[in-house]
């Protein structure tokens, strides 16, 4: 039997870590930002200019995609406890 062999990357990792919270959805918009866009230090100013703009509005996009996946995961969780009567926990997941 023959096998092909390969190789596999990931590329680089990095660890971000946080005592006593998670990480808010700004952090983590930042985190996957950086992962997707990066700017080289030898661009030309005005490209580099629009590269961090670029940048910067993908990362504002990002957080804000991110909290309407949050507001709507809420509704998800909450909508079948408040009809099952639960409506006091129901309240409370959506105020989180």
């Amino acid at each position: 039997m023959e096998t092909d062999s390969f190789e596999l990357s990931v590329g680089d990792l990095g660890v971000k870590t946080t005592h006593g919270r998670g990480h808010p959805v700004e952090e983590i918009a930042e985190m996957a930002t950086n992962k997707l866009i990066s700017v080289s230090d030898t661009a030309p100013g005005p490209i580099k200019a629009q590269a961090h703009a670029f940048k910067n509005k993908c990362r504002m996009i990002i957080t804000y995609y991110m909290k309407e996946a949050i507001n709507n995961h809420m509704c998800t969780i909450s909508n079948p406890l408040a009809s099952q009567g639960h409506k006091a926990l129901a309240n409370i997941i959506r105020r989180l």
